[in-house]
């Protein structure tokens, strides 16, 4: 039996089109059949069997927000942060690393379970999960098959990466780790399957160095895996040449780079994933010229940071806001930020970001009258959220 959703009374953002639709439909009505999309339009438009619909007042809906940035496998305490170095991440970094490698699987699940949870909560349908705190290899892949275990219980839609920015902690030889890294780890990824993109985080003094990350991506790049890189939080570490090189998803901070770098991923459709939670917390902080990108016809896409180098907050809708805030959005490009944009940087543009029939049906429902409102500091929050169909209240 067709398992049916409807809703009625919607002011709709569907997103879609070539040209990114941002208008609002009112007294609007969607349908959505076993999880995907029939109908999206005006109510008076639809001649089918409307019983069973459910009034939901008025809501704003748009398509389900997507956090396309999301370290969220960690356990440990982590004081509040302000003007952290690379010095200081890189440490923080190994301290968590300790306290998650110690965790039973059990405590690791919670602590992913509230995260999600609370990315869902603020409207988030489609997410990122991201290994990065095993401290080596062996732990990180370990912890995607962990990410892969716990995907296949939640009605978010997700993709594994597997995050390599930490796993050499600077105290042996970078050649030998390398070796090993080619000969045992590259094959024993490939053997667990489950990684849907590698990511390296290259920033000397924080993370890893530009000779490192190129050498790991290139190993998957010639098994046509899909890559990510984080870079210049820091410092400008010739870390934004790495995605246009390797046709990168995305490009993640991005604080300290050089404008004609910015061009250079642009040009490969690289997506520019902006944590305007990093202002929050890092010495001597600043977030990209968004000029730059617009006039190189780059992407942007906004995320928040649920891991223990951020302020702790797992909510899209705050870091949208201080993107319109900070980074002097548009509200349009606001809205493309955490839907279409994101959804390209995370690999699920064909299921997630827009709202049209014959897609997955997920949406995001807010007590808000105007995208303006939506975005405005202290503005309304997400009422409800339907992933594949499946409508829950917040």
């Amino acid at each position: 039996m067709t398992e049916r959703l409807i809703l009625e009374n919607l002011s709709v953002v569907t997103m879609s089109g070539d040209t990114i639709d941002t208008s609002i439909t009112e007294n609007a009505l969607i349908v959505a059949e076993d999880g995907i999309v029939s109908f999206v339009g005006k109510e008076g438009d639809y001649d089918g069997d409307r019983s069973g619909a459910i009034n939901m007042d008025g809501a704003l809906c748009l398509p389900g927000l997507v956090a396309c940035h999301n370290p969220c496998l960690w356990v440990g305490e982590v004081m509040p942060a302000e003007n952290r170095t690379a010095e200081d991440y890189r440490k923080l970094t190994r301290q968590i690393a300790t306290t998650t490698k110690a965790a039973d699987e059990t405590t690791l699940t919670e602590h992913l379970d509230a995260r999600v949870v609370a990315l869902a909560r603020s409207g988030v349908t489609s997410c990122e999960l991201k290994s990065g705190y095993g401290g080596d290899p062996e732990t990180e892949l370990a912890f995607a098959q962990l990410l892969s275990k716990f995907a296949a219980t939640t009605k978010m839609r997700t993709r594994i990466t597997l995050a390599l920015g930490h796993s050499f902690d600077g105290e042996g030889d970078p050649d030998d780790f390398l070796e090993h890294f080619e000969r045992n780890f590259v094959p024993a990824t490939y053997e667990a399957g489950v990684a849907d993109a590698v990511e390296v985080f290259c920033d000397d003094d924080a993370a890893l160095d530009l000779d490192m990350c190129s050498t790991i991506l290139e190993l998957y790049y010639k098994k046509k895996t899909p890559s990510r890189v984080a870079c210049d939080r820091f410092e400008d570490s010739a870390g934004a040449t790495l995605p246009a090189s390797f046709y990168s998803r995305c490009a993640i901070y991005l604080n300290k780079t050089e404008g004609l770098d910015l061009e250079s991923l642009s040009t490969v459709g690289t997506v520019a994933v902006i944590v305007p939670d990093t202002l929050n917390t890092d010495d001597d902080q600043c977030l990209p010229n968004m000029q730059e990108i617009r006039d190189a016809g780059g992407r942007i896409a906004l995320s928040s940071n649920a891991g223990p180098d951020g302020s702790g907050s797992a909510c899209m809708l705050t870091a949208l806001r201080a993107g319109r805030k900070h980074l002097g959005l548009t509200v349009e490009e606001t809205l493309a930020a955490g839907t279409v944009h994101a959804a390209r940087a995370l690999g699920v543009s064909d299921e997630a970001g827009i709202i049209a029939q014959g897609r997955p049906a997920d949406f995001a429902f807010f007590d808000a009258t105007s995208l303006e409102a939506l975005f405005q500091d202290a503005g309304p929050g997400c009422i409800a959220t339907a992933c594949s169909g499946h409508l829950t209240r917040h």
